[in-house]
């Protein structure tokens, strides 16, 4: 949209970290069709707005380490930001788990005194719902700004990130580091692709296209407010009895008083302007960012497709396919969180889910598996701690261990047994009794397993035509590598050439 005066993206401002070795673009606004100049490192750049007053400028690669200045200039003004280092950039990104800032942390008390980090700074996305047609922003839409991560500013980065970034300073503590943050709580990832991956997929359309039409065609405004007055009603009635458990007995934790209670209503309902509409998020949060370089993306995300588990894979598929052609690069790396424990979802809802994200890191390239399935709380959907998941990706992403979780990748029938290699691990080993389920026929029964170096023996499986481990809502993981990663639950067939 053009403009009167010259803008920078608003990623593009002081304290901003950029990828070390690697070119990358500037972009911003102008009146149209008016020279842009750039001057960064010793490169002095031009180009021209486009008639919708749109500039881009690419930047040759800048060394690591480096702190630079960028100015930006038409014949009129000049726009100077300052304190640019060049470092990691890591977009984390997906829904409330990862959303969860660390204020809310369980040990985030504890912490404040110990942090001090040197070159780690954040940065919030805006969690831009909705844009109307004249493109005019919401008024208490919060002003972003890189912000250097210390005690009196920590509190509102992404827990996940934080423990994340804790654990990458303690191997690298002279490293630069940014941290984008770019997640919003409550959503599918149909929310979070463009339009051509719903619509290129029948069952894609039929399961999110059609119900929104459903929930919002034919509605008059005041349809949509008697439909939030009911939801309001019941989430004031749900919170009145979770304060008054919570107040009788103080001793429950919150996740046995929701099992009691119950939990909260959601989804609200729908409406043309919901967050949760298919394809909103991807372009009032996503295609902000679209410019921006980034080394990494950290994808957690998948309770809330718990609904519709089967089309998760096409969902996750989609998403990383799309974001790296919006963001022209085809390599870029996605870290994916596989989700934790938790118990109250239809049966095999979650189980289901992590199969998809396995399977997805199993067949696109440069997409890494993240698993957090030995953690989680039983009735609470947001666990208070994320130490175990932030540093796992903090040891992962820094490259001092296997580049994912330990999976399953072939399969040996031997005598009457079945052997499991297992990739990312060189000696695994159980904490107690360790089992699958194998399936001969239609019955399904518990075989104990022993482990050997990278390997998983399963006993009297001759006649196995499928097995599951910890194929569970709130699996109990028991197979682990060197590292104390969690080898990935999964389901298979049993192949016999």
């Amino acid at each position: 949209m053009a403009t009167e005066v010259l803008e920078l993206d608003p990623l593009y401002s002081n304290n901003m970290v950029i990828p070390a070795n690697k070119a990358f673009k500037i972009s911003g606004t102008a009146v149209r069709d008016t020279e842009v100049y750039a001057e960064i490192d010793n490169q002095v750049l031009r180009t021209t707005s486009d008639v919708d007053g749109n500039w881009l400028i690419e930047v040759a690669p800048i060394e690591s380490q480096v702190e630079t200045t960028l100015k930006v200039q038409n014949l009129d003004e000049e726009i100077i930001v300052n304190n640019i280092k060049t470092g990691q950039v890591i977009l984390l990104t997906g829904q409330s788990n990862i959303e969860y800032e660390f204020q809310n942390d369980c040990e985030y008390q504890d912490q404040l005194k110990d942090i001090n980090f040197k070159d780690a700074y954040y940065y919030n996305v805006p969690k831009l719902e909705y844009r109307d047609e004249k493109q005019t922003l919401p008024d208490d839409l919060p002003i972003p700004a890189w912000k250097l991560v210390k005690d009196t500013t920590v509190g509102s980065l992404s827990a996940v990130g934080y423990w994340m970034l804790k654990r990458f300073k303690q191997i690298y503590p002279d490293r630069v580091i940014g941290i984008i943050d770019c997640y919003k709580g409550g959503t599918s990832a149909s929310s979070w692709v463009p339009e051509t991956v719903l619509q290129s997929d029948k069952e894609l359309v039929d399961t999110f296209i059609k119900p929104f039409h459903e929930a919002i065609d034919g509605k008059t405004a005041d349809d949509f407010k008697q439909e939030f007055v009911a939801y309001n009603a019941a989430v004031a009635d749900h919170n009145t009895k979770l304060s008054a458990f919570t107040k009788k007995y103080p001793e429950v934790s919150l996740s046995d008083a929701k099992d009691k209670v119950g939990h909260t209503p959601w989804p609200p309902p729908m409406t043309p302007t919901s967050f949760l509409r298919p394809n909103g998020l991807y372009h009032t949060m996503i295609e902000k960012v679209r410019n921006y370089p980034f080394n990494k993306v950290v994808w957690y995300q998948g309770e809330n497709d718990a609904p519709n588990p089967e089309v998760y894979k096409k969902l996750l598929r989609g998403l990383i396919i799309s974001w790296r052609q919006l963001f022209k690069n085809t390599s870029l790396p996605f870290y994916i969180v596989q989700l934790p424990g938790y118990f109250d979802e239809p049966k095999d809802a979650w189980p289901m889910i992590r199969q998809s994200q396995l399977d997805v890191s199993q067949t696109i390239n440069d997409v890494h598996l993240v698993s957090i399935s030995d953690t989680g709380d039983m009735h609470n959907i947001h666990p208070e701690s994320k130490r175990i998941a932030g540093t796992r990706l903090g040891e992962i992403i820094s490259g001092i261990q296997y580049s994912d979780t330990p999976t399953v990748y072939k399969q040996e029938i031997v005598n009457n047994g079945l052997l499991l290699f297992v990739k990312n691990a060189s000696m695994l080993s159980a904490r107690g009794n360790a089992y699958v389920s194998i399936r001969n026929n239609q019955e399904w029964i518990e075989q104990e397993v022993y482990t050997q170096g990278n390997t998983v023996m399963i006993p009297n499986a001759e006649h196995a035509i499928e097995i599951r481990y910890e194929y569970k809502n709130f699996p109990k993981c028991t197979i682990f590598n060197e590292y104390g990663a969690p080898l990935s639950p999964f389901e298979m067939k049993v192949g016999r050439g």
